[in-house]
């Protein structure tokens, strides 16, 4: 039986794009390799993959670049808008995919699940159910039952929505002391964010290591990891046209690998369920950015050749959707049918069908115009999680 899920995640809008919408097929890529892995923890190990740590660091490092670039560019920050182009987005696939997953639960799980499963619903939409699960003093280790609930991994996007909400709001203060102060919008953001990166890191240590149950789920405790998403894209060589300046093909192609090898052994070759998200989750943002450091490499070898190839790129674009619907789907047909875990045809099975219906999440919903799954990875949009 699998445990509760361990990550959030992708996002649209450059979501793998960079400064001046410049579309980047690895960083899609690589979403979709950490989505794969969620996927496949779920599904069979119980294990941490560090893909919803990677995930809030990807949203972070391209909603800082949009804002920055307009404090910049002497613009508005204009929150309201960014709140409703996000939001418009967010929600139909999960409004969606939460109406259907109350329907599985009605049709195929014990009656006391109907009630929590509404709670559950109620608060993914108003963007709180982490906060709903430590108030039932949820375990994310703890093997799933009758009340583990199918909506439970609506805690990582309801802690990004938090996030998205917050962050306009501070680069709205950078924006006043830039101006107030003359000083570089850069500067400003530097020193907000990397005091807010070292507060809450700081935080995440202490209370993962007291109470780290709440601590994983607890909004403050990974706020770190989106300032450090924010302060990546302040470094020039993170962003295309600097990445490969100053570097050689060899040591491009070095760093891509070394990053897919960090974030990949994360959950492959350390157990850290109860180390989560302490110091531990460096190992994959770290992994993360020996990827966005690379950049396009040039080399045949290159690990973003591998990422920018046709199945990663499927993977990072229906991301979101996958993640949305793979929870749903298995834990309702392992809790229903009675087993402990899926198994290696089940399991298969689930996977399948839930990459048929992230695909069609994708292009009826997540991309209205009905073009298909592959335009979202060039338009552009509002940051989305998986």
């Amino acid at each position: 039986m699998p445990t509760s899920p361990t990550t959030p995640l992708p996002s649209t809008a450059p979501a793998a794009g960079s400064r001046a919408g410049r579309f980047r097929p690895e960083l899609n890529g690589l979403r979709g390799l950490a989505i794969g892995l969620v996927v496949l923890y779920h599904v069979f190990f119980d294990r941490v993959s560090g893909g919803v740590d990677v995930f809030l660091f990807i949203s972070a490092f391209f909603l800082t670049g949009s804002f920055v670039r307009r404090m910049e560019d002497g613009r508005p920050m204009a929150p309201i808008a960014y709140w409703a182009r996000t939001f418009k987005r967010l929600l139909p696939p999960a409004a969606l995919v939460i109406l259907t997953t109350l329907a599985g639960v009605r049709l195929f799980l014990p009656a006391s699940t109907w009630k929590p499963a509404i709670d559950d619903a109620i608060a993914s939409l108003l963007q709180v159910e982490n906060w709903l699960l430590i108030h039932r003093d949820t375990d994310y280790e703890a093997a799933a039952t009758a009340a583990t609930s199918p909506l439970q991994h609506f805690w990582s996007l309801s802690i990004q929505g938090q996030v998205f909400l917050l962050w306009p709001l501070l680069f709205a203060v950078c924006a006043l002391l830039s101006r107030r102060f003359a000083l570089a919008p850069r500067r400003v953001v530097l020193v907000v964010f990397g005091a807010i990166a070292v507060a809450s890191f700081a935080w995440s240590v202490a209370s993962t290591a007291a109470q780290q149950p709440i601590a994983y789920f607890d909004t403050s405790t990974r706020m770190w990891e989106f300032a450090a998403g924010s302060l990546l894209a302040l470094w020039p060589a993170a962003n295309p046209g600097t990445a490969a300046n100053g570097r050689s093909r060899r040591v491009r192609a070095s760093l891509g690998w070394v990053g897919l090898a960090a974030l990949i052994s994360t959950g492959a070759l350390i157990d850290g369920r109860s180390m989560f998200p302490g110091w531990i989750a460096l190992i994959p943002l770290l992994g993360a950015t020996g990827v966005f450091l690379a950049g396009t490499s040039g080399s045949r070898f290159g690990a973003d050749r591998l990422l920018s190839s046709r199945p990663f790129a499927f993977l990072g674009d229906v991301s979101y959707g996958l993640y949305l619907v793979h929870w749903p789907v298995l834990t309702i047909v392992v809790l229903s049918t009675g087993r402990e875990r899926a198994g290696l045809l089940l399991g298969s099975s689930i996977i399948a069908v839930s990459l048929v219906l992230a695909w069609l999440l994708t292009l009826l919903v997540d991309s209205p115009s009905g073009a298909g799954a592959g335009r979202t990875r060039g338009r552009g949009g509002p940051e989305r999680s998986c």
